[in-house]
């Protein structure tokens, strides 16, 4: 399931990830029953799941402004941000570059655990001067929304990378050392550690009867450890690729499937002779579209023989090819992001070549050995 765009602001898109709603409907869950009910006077009923709904809705529109604060600084610094993402973990603001400074990097990343602060005192603010006094439920809705945003602040100035401390942690190192490479490594190494404390930390409360939060304390460990990894290495790959152009990478010359060939001619002829999940569709050396494994198994069987290619093909149209000059860290980001494995390179509407995810691993895997 793709991720849903609900909004556009500041020219920066704005979507949400499937797993946002199960995230969602469980601070929904966890305030209805748990939170209003400890009130003094208690809260139950409809009344409480409905303050829930707006108090979890206040929640994610105050991490989307945490997010959106990290976006606004990046692009005064000259980063685009296509968008933010919302989903399980919180939200991230999808930067396209890194920093270019150390200046940048400690500034962009201190913005976020800032404005988390800030709206903690806003709301105690609200709170102090009897804002929502006169509406049912209104000042535990304040003090859950102040306390959550303090929390969130100081959570995020733990110093392990990608957390925004972590950030924080590589700008310093990087000003120290003059490596980004070296102080990703170091800061990424450090959220490491962060990550298996908050999953001991789970542990422990796990085995004092504390269930959920002990459950939420492993999963955000063990998101944290994959993540700081994860950074290290996109990080690495952006370096040591960095000015490689696809046409140096794509393969040449293209194995292409003519549009009128058939289903069963184009698994016969094409995916069961070569090692691809899919294939460009061209008239000659004019691209038609491209066509896929999945495209081809949402047809049944015995009607593949009657169905020609250009029926399920996705169209030339609705593609984003490359362009032979293209980066390939830029070409690798979009095949990540669309989902594909493979992406035509195409000059004036002819195919020139094709470029897959795996042939960009690959020379990123040879380039990374010979530097260490």
């Amino acid at each position: 399931m793709q991720s849903l765009q609900i909004a556009r602001v500041f020219g920066i898109r704005v979507v949400i990830d499937p797993t946002w709603l199960f995230i969602f409907l469980l601070v929904v869950w966890t305030l209805a029953v748990g939170y209003f009910p400890s009130q003094e006077p208690p809260i139950t009923g409809g009344l409480a799941w409905w303050l829930g709904v707006v108090a979890a809705l206040f929640l994610f529109v105050s991490v989307l402004v945490h997010e959106m604060s990290h976006a606004l600084l990046a692009i005064r610094y000259g980063i685009k941000v296509p968008r933010i993402r919302l989903f399980l973990f919180g939200g991230v603001s999808e930067m396209a570059s890194e920093p270019t400074d150390p200046r940048a990097e400690l500034r962009i990343a201190a913005a976020g655990p800032a404005t988390s602060i800030a709206l903690a005192v806003l709301f105690w603010l609200a709170l102090l001067s009897g804002f929502a006094a006169g509406l049912p439920g209104g000042n535990a809705v304040l003090v859950y929304l102040a306390t959550i945003n303090l929390a969130l602040g100081i959570f995020n100035l733990l110093p392990g990378f990608p957390l925004d401390g972590g950030r924080i942690l590589r700008a310093f190192l990087w000003a120290r050392h003059g490596s980004l490479i070296r102080a990703t490594r170091t800061a990424g190494t450090a959220g490491s550690f962060v990550g298996y404390g908050l999953m001991a930390w789970g542990l422990w409360t796990l085995f004092n009867g504390g269930m959920i939060g002990g459950i939420w304390l492993i999963l955000i460990g063990m998101f944290l450890h994959q993540a700081a990894g994860q950074s290290y290495r996109a990080v690495l790959l952006k370096d040591l690729l960095s000015g490689v152009r696809v046409r140096q990478l794509m393969v040449q010359p293209v194995i292409t499937v003519p549009g009128h060939a058939s289903l069963e001619e184009l698994v016969t002829d094409y995916f069961y002779r070569h090692p691809h999940g899919s294939f460009p569709v061209a008239d000659g050396d004019r691209l038609l579209g491209m066509v896929s494994l999945e495209q081809i198994k949402s047809v049944p069987r015995e009607e593949w023989a009657a169905t020609p290619v250009r029926r399920v093909m996705s169209p030339a149209e609705r593609l984003t090819p490359l362009d032979p000059e293209e980066d390939c860290v830029t070409a690798l980001e979009r095949m990540v992001q669309e989902d594909v494995g493979r992406l035509p390179v195409v000059t004036a509407g002819r195919i020139v070549g094709i470029l897959s995810r795996r042939d960009v691993m690959q020379l990123f895997q040879i380039r990374s050995n010979l530097a260490a």
